[in-house]
């Protein structure tokens, strides 16, 4: 894959040693950079990044390259251990065009791991009220694999992975919802869940914040403590990947959502559930919402689940 700052150049690819390298392998990746553009690059700097990583590996100054140049460099990393889903090894020149301008080209070669069920460790948890669900963790994401008929109303089917007892009376539960797939139900939903105990939302305090898989965000809650979503906010378009964040101050929940990175939140609504009590249960959820799509599953990743004080 290569990358070019417009259609003169420079180019910029990168390839890896094995070709599809598997979790925890060895590799020896190559950042290739052609200057095509009808002009020197000045200055130069090649920054050579692993997956997964804030900052480069290696930083490498090339100086000035003539028109036609081509440079080759190479680092040896390896790929983590513990991930799954697209793994990206980068590479990114910046350079001066002249001596009022500048420019970059930036290049990845991207590896393709397969999300395998391999279970949660502490301190989650998982419940379902599907047979079919299962769940996975790589690194900072959650994965959860569930059919299940409806999340709403009084048929709620779902897969989740929780951390009990997490969200205090004043709290901010918050997840980077990555790709639901696996299913042709454009009424899938994947999202965040509160309650007193989710593993019996009859106990009170529930709500639940989703991103359907087309028919956009949707804001769910408990409003008497049957156990039942009775209340709904929300629609407009999809969005994937999307941040959504439930914030709670005592029996007061507020939903919103972000498509920019949590730089700007967009306020779903503002609810009372008043049966919500002490400590609540937070978690990610899942399901197909497959009544009218029988046997579908959906496979929902998440990344960077938080719950903290608000």
């Amino acid at each position: 894959m290569s990358t070019r700052t417009d259609a003169l150049g420079p180019t910029l690819t990168v390839t890896t040693e094995p070709a599809e390298p598997a979790a925890g392998d060895a590799v020896t990746a190559t950042a290739a950079l052609v200057n095509d553009c009808p002009f020197p690059l000045r200055g130069a700097v090649l920054y050579l990044v692993d997956p997964g990583a804030a900052t480069a590996a290696r930083t490498i100054p090339l100086g000035d390259l003539r028109r036609g140049a081509k440079v080759t460099r190479s680092w040896r990393t390896s790929m983590p251990g513990d991930v799954a889903g697209d793994v990206a090894f980068t590479a990114h020149v910046l350079f001066d065009v002249d001596g009022r301008s500048a420019d970059c080209a930036r290049a990845a070669k991207t590896v393709s791991v397969p999300y395998e069920p391999n279970g949660v460790r502490d301190p989650y948890r998982t419940f379902a009220t599907t047979d079919d669900a299962r769940f996975g963790q790589y690194g900072s994401q959650l994965v959860v694999w569930a059919g299940g008929g409806d999340l709403s109303g009084g048929r709620d089917e779902k897969g989740g992975i929780l951390l009990p007892g997490s969200a205090a009376a004043s709290s901010v539960v918050q997840v980077k919802t990555v790709g639901l797939t696996g299913s042709d139900n454009p009424s899938a939903k994947y999202g965040i869940a509160v309650a007193n105990d989710l593993t019996a939302p009859e106990k009170g305090g529930y709500a639940v914040l989703t991103m359907s898989k087309s028919f956009g965000v949707e804001f769910m809650t408990d409003s008497d403590g049957d156990g039942h979503l009775d209340t709904w906010a929300g629609g407009g378009s999809s969005t994937h990947p999307a941040w959504l964040r439930l914030v709670r101050s005592g029996t007061t929940c507020t939903a919103y959502s972000s498509t920019n990175n949590g730089l700007a939140w967009n306020e779903i609504a503002s609810v009372t559930v008043p049966s919500a009590s002490g400590a609540l249960d937070a978690g990610v959820v899942a399901s197909a919402v497959n009544l009218n799509y029988p046997g579908t599953t959906v496979r929902a990743v998440f990344d960077h689940f938080t719950v903290g004080e608000s």
